[in-house]
């Protein structure tokens, strides 16, 4: 699974009438997965979306995973769930859907070494920055933290928190596997621009 370039969308940042425009866009520019993150609504309504959303994904070749909802991870048939510390017990998701890929969140150095003892598929780290996407948002770790967090972890260590063009190559730096970002490709004038860019910012080991 290529890790690289995740981005977590819903309904109101990507309409459902956007989703095969937008999802083709940015999967061209360099996007290989894509989050449903559906905090609110409906279920009904949540899973129209994630009906569309998963079905461009398989089209483009985007593993597709969905967040906190373990309901929906398995009605979508999701390549992943994605969990965080307050949500759904990881040893009950793997009790419930034993098949189903599986990542994890975590704040701190405790949460990574609790997010690791499951063998996820990765570990999403952060806020690495503040974000502007989560109201209740951890303190940003920064890259130092971030960088010893990859030094740690058994695990893929996939960056997240206040990514954006401008700071995208020092968290690569950190020997992270991968980016996941919201705003910085959802609310771009160039999402295709944007996404090439934060991919761009690799460099070569």
């Amino acid at each position: 699974m290529d890790l690289s370039l995740q981005v977590l969308i819903d309904h109101e940042r990507v309409p459902t009438a956007e989703v095969e425009r937008w999802l083709s866009l940015v999967a061209s520019a360099g996007v290989t997965g894509v989050q449903l993150r559906e905090k609110a609504g409906p279920s009904r309504e949540n899973y129209a979306y994630g009906e569309r959303v998963a079905r461009v994904a398989r089209e483009l070749g985007l593993w597709f995973s969905v967040n906190d909802r373990l309901d929906l991870a398995l009605a979508l048939e999701a390549d992943l769930v994605h969990l965080g510390p307050d949500d759904l017990p990881p040893e009950a998701a793997r009790r419930i859907a034993p098949t189903l890929g599986l990542g994890l969140s975590a704040r701190n150095l405790n949460e990574l070494d609790w997010a690791q003892s499951f063998n996820p598929v990765y570990v999403g780290y952060g806020p690495v920055w503040p974000t502007p996407s989560k109201a209740d948002a951890a303190p940003p770790v920064g890259l130092v933290e971030l960088a010893e967090a990859v030094r740690r972890s058994s695990c893929p260590i996939v960056a997240i928190g206040g990514i954006q063009q401008s700071n995208a190559a020092s968290v690569w730096a950190a020997g992270v596997a991968g980016l996941a970002v919201i705003s910085a490709v959802t609310e771009a004038r160039d999402p295709a621009q944007v996404t090439r860019s934060l991919i761009h910012s690799r460099q070569p080991a």
